[in-house]
């Protein structure tokens, strides 16, 4: 069966509104809402984090003579300013530059530590020595037209992608879809109630979670910006393992099942 460019949605998933996020409720609910194991749309979640106002076009301009290394139309590489991908963002005529591999820490070190505790903690490989933790968050900002390919994301992590400008269309496809397209192992996927697509459309201020093993592609629907960050805890940790079992990944296999025993013993999060 061939993998579709955009598939259409049957279903418009799960979807909870915090119009009015404080602190208490993101220390209290939002961790367990991004671990959930449907896709699902947070409407307004994140707005009140100190990191989407700190990715604003404006605040992004300040530092907009760096070099980055983006994508062109047809996903080649290519070494432009930050105010050439800023300015493509707003052109009625975008060249169709995308910035979505740029590692939020290598970007600018204070941005995670902007990010709420509770939600930095989800992922339990930072307990890991610095050298040896995945770099698991990205800047992305795109001009209109511009997409993420149909994928699975890295290591069988689950992620939430937070918008702080523009809109994006997202499409799910659930984990037996993702196995056959042969983007997840044979016999990873586990059970999943419901075979049909989901769809989004996100808003600034909007989370969107994507669990793991979830075959998803993104695209722009104007110009964005956005910051993404992938986890692994107990909410995914047996559908990773069970990931890198099939792969025949005995290391990354061993690690995880180390850091899981670890986070059992304690107490998931409880010194961290």
């Amino acid at each position: 069966m061939s993998i579709p460019s955009t598939p259409e949605a049957t279903s418009e998933g799960s979807r909870a509104s915090a119009p009015e996020a404080s602190a208490e409720a993101v220390s209290a609910g939002l961790p367990a809402l991004l671990c959930g194991a449907e896709p699902a749309l947070l409407e307004n979640a994140g707005r009140h984090w100190p990191i989407f106002a700190a990715l604003s076009e404006e605040s992004l301009r300040t530092g907009a003579d760096r070099l980055v290394e983006a994508e062109d139309r047809d996903r080649r590489p290519v070494t432009v300013s930050l105010a050439e991908v800023l300015d493509d963002m707003r052109a009625a005529h975008p060249r169709g530059l995308y910035l979505r591999h740029q590692s939020v820490s290598r970007f600018d070190p204070a941005l995670p530590g902007l990010v709420p505790r509770e939600v930095r903690r989800l992922n339990w490989l930072m307990a890991l020595e610095p050298d040896a933790r995945p770099d698991w968050s990205w800047l992305m900002i795109g001009a209109a037209g511009t997409s993420s390919p149909l994928h699975v994301d890295v290591m069988a992590s689950a992620a939430w992608n937070l918008l702080c400008a523009g809109a994006k269309r997202w499409t799910f496809h659930p984990p037996k879809q993702a196995e056959e397209w042969r983007l997840l192992p044979p016999g990873c996927a586990g059970d999943t109630p419901d075979p049909r697509p989901r769809e989004f459309v996100q808003r600034p201020g909007d989370i969107v979670v994507t669990p793991s093993g979830w075959a998803h592609e993104v695209h722009n629907l104007t110009g964005s910006i956005a910051v993404t960050s992938n986890f692994i805890n107990r909410s995914n940790l047996e559908f990773a393992l069970r990931y890198f079992d099939l792969i025949g990944d005995t290391d990354a296999h061993d690690v995880l099942t180390a850091v899981g025993a670890a986070f059992a013993r304690h107490g998931e999060g409880e010194e961290r």
